[in-house]
């Protein structure tokens, strides 16, 4: 079987989307001996498979068109003749919004005995909609609808999510849930440091999505004593500039410290250097930076509009709503846990993330899937 996973980049500008996109095609091709896996994306900057060893996947091709890099639609001349040349017997779509939906469609329309799956990868999540609401109205209209009508199957990471899709008109006997994974860091325990201040942890994609207005304005009511915020990440240069600009107005600037993004043993060291960690989301089809946060035994505070609400176990992290009054006072109630609270509370965060969303589990789950599928087909 030849299973290509489709999808815009696997660029760390591409956040979680393209980590899950290629931590699952690995873990698919650990899993099965019998599937020819292939990636198929544009070209980007600081791609993720240039430290891997993909030599250790003999099914595993990772195939990068040339293409005109830009911030509304990337776009190459030859991605539908990669597709093509694949010969797949299933195309999976990661994403949408962008050419691979209309390569996808064209595919199907060539190709109807093929199987098509489409992740909206919570594109279609109700505050994601109503983002550039008019482009995407058009685009949907002509491309995207018609990407769901004809396509076989639609994969959402959550129930909510699933249910979202539903309720759009999408039939439920296309739905499908299999959850995103995470990669599980070696076990490790964080000692207790000299240094009194605490470290809060943002490390995300810095978009408005996001909820970082709500973090800083909740951090300058409450401003919690012996505790800082590290907010790593990349994103729009304005919207960063607003962000900075808005804590030196507030004068939290000196606790809320703005970083680039990292990477490996760097990004390894920040989660293992925190106390906790905060994704203070309007919407999250998944959240994979909180299952990431969990793994490294991190409690975790993130809203109601993630799917974590196992969260809401207060031996573990704050499921919130995503307002300025429930922020601050997840925000006021971190600060008077000890360092032992935290402790046990990160470790039943790791537990539960090791139980559930180990990539082994989730790529032996999706290599089922793909073989019912084939089979049907």
């Amino acid at each position: 079987m030849k299973i290509v996973a489709l999808t815009d980049s696997i660029g760390e500008s591409a956040g979680g989307l393209a980590h899950a996109t290629y931590h699952l095609a690995v873990a698919v091709s650990k899993e099965s001996s019998t599937k020819d896996i292939s990636i198929l994306c544009h070209t980007d900057f600081d791609e993720l498979d240039t430290t891997a060893k993909i030599s250790d996947f003999s099914q595993l091709e990772i195939r990068k068109v040339k293409s005109f890099r830009n911030p509304i639609y990337p776009i190459s001349l030859r991605l539908g003749k990669h597709l093509q040349d694949l010969t797949p017997d299933v195309v999976h779509l990661r994403g949408l919004w962008r050419q691979g939906s209309l390569v996808s469609l064209q595919w199907k329309q060539r190709s109807p005995s093929k199987v098509l799956i489409v992740q909206p990868a919570g594109m279609l999540e109700p505050w994601a909609r109503s983002r550039n609401l008019f482009a995407k109205k058009l685009f949907f209209h002509f491309i995207e609808s018609k990407l769901f009508d004809i396509c076989d199957y639609v994969h959402a990471t959550s129930t909510a999510e699933a249910q979202n899709l539903i309720a759009l008109g999408i039939p439920s006997s296309k739905v499908f849930v299999i959850e995103e994974g995470i990669p599980l860091p070696p076990v490790f325990h964080r000692s207790n440091s000299s240094n009194p201040v605490k470290t809060l942890l943002f490390l995300s994609r810095i978009h408005p999505k996001k909820g970082l207005d709500l973090l800083i304005d909740a951090w300058s009511l409450v401003r919690p004593v012996n505790w800082k915020c590290r907010i790593v990440g990349m994103g729009d240069p304005s919207y960063i500039r607003y962000l900075r600009h808005k804590t030196k107005l507030l004068h939290i600037s000196d606790q809320l410290i703005f970083e680039g993004p990292l990477y490996g043993e760097f990004k390894d060291y920040a989660y293992q250097s925190s106390h906790a960690f905060i994704l203070p989301s309007y919407s999250e089809n998944f959240g994979i930076a909180v299952a990431e946060a969990m793994s490294w035994s991190l409690p975790v505070i993130t809203t109601n509009q993630t799917p974590w609400s196992i969260l809401s176990n207060n031996n573990m992290g704050w499921y919130i709503q995503p307002n300025l009054n429930s922020v601050s006072r997840a925000l006021f109630e971190l600060s008077l846990k000890t360092d032992e609270e935290l402790m046990n509370m990160g470790l039943n965060c790791r537990n539960y993330v090791s139980r559930k969303y180990s990539w082994s589990a989730i790529g032996a789950k999706m290599n089922k899937f793909y073989d019912k599928v084939f089979t049907i087909s």
